[in-house]
């Protein structure tokens, strides 16, 4: 295991990912981040007026909070429930990225039983992408990302409340009129938007998403990210030569692309690479859950 990640939910092989139609949501406002008390719930605007004057680039937008994970209790079923509240970029930033994070999950420990109660917890998406020849798509993240900077990472973002509730203030979103399949489906459309807003490639040429499982990101107090497998019908080096164009709506967020041979992560050889300490957090649980997955009953140590 690596000290970067915890799983919080991983599908036991790669017969048992999840697709769109098996995914469900659960929406309610008890699923929203706990209010700390006043002394620090105060500190959140000023992290978050400090990273912002750092880099320009940040603006809050609302985000889905996950709270848990439901499923069968057939460790096999594809059936799965996401239960999410809303959340804002900035209270990501002023909670999970904050100094006192370990001190906000000492206090849900012990006024919620949830070390995770006072957190944001925004739900990430990243996605293994893989080529037609077999490999894996990683990009360098620029140093102007307010996470991972510099690190190699997989497609990825957040879906977005606006794609489904419009452009509402976190106080306007009333989570009980939600159609949760709207959220499904923004939850899948996101990470294909993803891909194709960060690699440059026709969203055509890709298979719908099936989630692997979810990772807990320990750099960023458990922040966690579901994590996707998707295929792509073009060769590495087609994917390659999009990339380089420029063109794409988040070429900013990047400066570089590898491929990286889908068999290493099929058989984990990827974490004795000298790659492995280069990576995101969420690109190493994304890779380390997809390749248990396909070595069914394979432990990881």
């Amino acid at each position: 295991m690596d000290a970067d990640i915890e799983f919080l939910f991983r599908r036991p092989s790669v017969d048992h990912f999840v697709g769109r139609a098996a995914l469900r949501v659960r929406l309610s406002p008890d699923y929203n981040r706990k209010t700390l008390p006043y002394d620090y719930e105060t500190k959140i605007q000023e992290t978050w007026t400090r990273k912002t004057d750092e880099n320009s680039t940040l603006y809050n937008g609302t985000k889905f909070r996950l709270h848990s994970v439901d499923c069968d209790n057939d460790d096999r079923s594809t059936n799965v429930t996401f239960n999410l509240g809303v959340t804002c970029y900035r209270d990501f930033i002023g909670t999970n990225w904050s100094p006192n994070a370990q001190l906000y999950r000492d206090l849900g420990s012990e006024e919620w039983g949830d070390s995770q109660a006072f957190l944001s917890d925004a739900l990430g998406v990243g996605a293994l992408l893989e080529t037609s020849d077999g490999f894996a798509v990683l990009l360098k993240r620029s140093m102007s990302c307010a996470e991972a900077p510099g690190l190699w990472d997989i497609p990825g973002g957040h879906p977005e409340p606006k794609a489904v509730v419009g452009n509402k203030s976190l106080e306007d979103i009333n989570l009980l009129e939600i159609r949760p399949e709207k959220v499904v489906d923004e939850i899948f459309n996101s990470t294909l938007g993803e891909i194709v807003d960060e690699v440059n490639i026709p969203q055509d040429t890709l298979t719908d998403p099936l989630l692997v499982g979810i990772a807990r990101n320990t750099t960023s107090a458990g922040r966690p990210s579901s994590e996707y497998y998707v295929r792509c019908n073009l060769a590495s080096e087609e994917v390659r030569t999009l990339y380089n164009k420029g063109t794409q709506a988040e070429a900013d967020e990047s400066n570089g692309i590898m491929f990286l041979p889908v068999n290493q992560i099929t058989n984990l050889e990827v974490m004795k690479t000298d790659i492995w300490c280069q990576m995101a957090p969420s690109a190493k649980g994304c890779l380390m859950m997809f390749g248990l997955a396909s070595n069914e009953g394979l432990d990881c140590e």
